[in-house]
């Protein structure tokens, strides 16, 4: 089977396992490699400080681990944070095809700039890089376990949030323009370090949603509940990016509308009128009303699910290597 060399962060999520999976059922056998080394807290600050010595450290890596052996057949490149030019040439040598996907913004990292000269083909979640560099845009997906059947829609809205930027501001917005009858908020502060310096910033804000905030993630099958019994779910986008997140697609997988701060998300195919409503911080709240209300009887969207699979098969820009024996034909 033809070998492929996945190279990403590591601890980001489960993204790398899924999309090391959805490799595999396109056909390829998967090594994992890190996008920066040293693989630790130490490599994690030198490659956000963008320390030209991560960049040596990380080359040194992967001729020690991984272009001693046989050639590569396919390189994935996601993000490579602590890639250069020099290590990018040594993949093509080492490679038949090398491939970059940035699911980032440039404005918030630049990583993917500074090697994607080097390689045969690079993709972008995010609209506008993507619009300025004439890169296509393969948009993220869903690899979330929809309930069968789908439950009842329980929740006018829900917010499950990771806080950071202004993501608290943002739910409180929604919440006061919409009232908090029939909804579910759980936000999850990952950082005490970093609850204390931001509610010192916003005193009040933080007080008033004490009794919302978590030092521990909603349990995944609770989420997944939640997301499907919800009419609405509320998505706010990092100010810096444009590309549509995950929490989109998981949202267009059981049917929930959303709410978000995105305005690039009409762009998408999978999104519009019919199931999403654009709110900026700053929007009136009486037009967030009315919009959310027009939708008061309306029929659940029908889910659709944007694959892991197809997701990595844009990246690639080709058809699968093989199907594996057992996987049909």
């Amino acid at each position: 089977m033809p070998r492929c060399l996945l190279v990403m962060p590591q601890s980001f999520y489960g993204f790398a396992a899924t999309i090391a999976g959805s490799l595999e059922a396109l056909g390829y056998t998967v090594t994992a490699a890190n996008d920066e080394y040293p693989a630790n807290t130490i490599g994690k600050i030198m490659g956000k400080l963008d320390l030209a010595p991560i960049r040596w450290l990380t080359r040194r890596a992967f001729h020690q681990r991984f272009l001693a052996g046989p050639r590569w057949d396919l390189v994935v490149i996601c993000k490579g944070r602590g890639i250069g030019p020099a290590l990018v040439d040594d993949l093509k040598r080492h490679a038949d095809r090398v491939v970059g996907y940035h699911f980032d913004a440039l404005a918030y990292d630049q990583a993917t700039a500074r090697w994607v000269a080097g390689v045969d083909r690079v993709t972008s979640f995010d609209y506008r890089d993507a619009a300025a560099h004439d890169w296509p845009v393969v948009e993220l997906f869903s690899s979330l376990p929809a309930p069968d059947p789908l439950p009842p829609q329980r929740y006018r809205y829900s917010a499950i949030v990771r806080n950071h930027s202004q993501r608290l501001a943002y739910v409180d917005r929604i919440v006061s323009a919409l009232g908090s009858t029939d909804s579910f908020v759980f936000v999850y502060e990952k950082s005490r370090f970093g609850f204390w310096r931001k509610a010192i910033l916003s005193p009040q804000l933080y007080w008033k949603w004490r009794d919302r905030i978590s030092f521990s993630p909603l349990p995944y099958a609770d989420y997944v509940g939640v997301l499907a019994a919800s009419k609405f779910t509320l998505d706010y986008a990092h100010p810096k990016q444009t590309g549509v997140t995950i929490r989109c697609f998981e949202a267009l997988a059981v049917g929930a509308r959303i709410i978000t701060n995105n305005v690039w998300t009409l762009k998408s195919p999978h999104f519009g009128a019919h199931n999403a409503v654009v709110f900026a911080l700053s929007d009136d709240a009486a037009a967030l009303r009315q919009s959310v209300a027009e939708f008061d009887g309306a029929e659940r969207p029908r889910p659709s699910r944007r694959t892991p699979e197809t997701f990595i098969s844009d990246i690639i820009g080709a058809a699968p290597a093989a199907v594996p024996a057992g996987h049909g034909g």
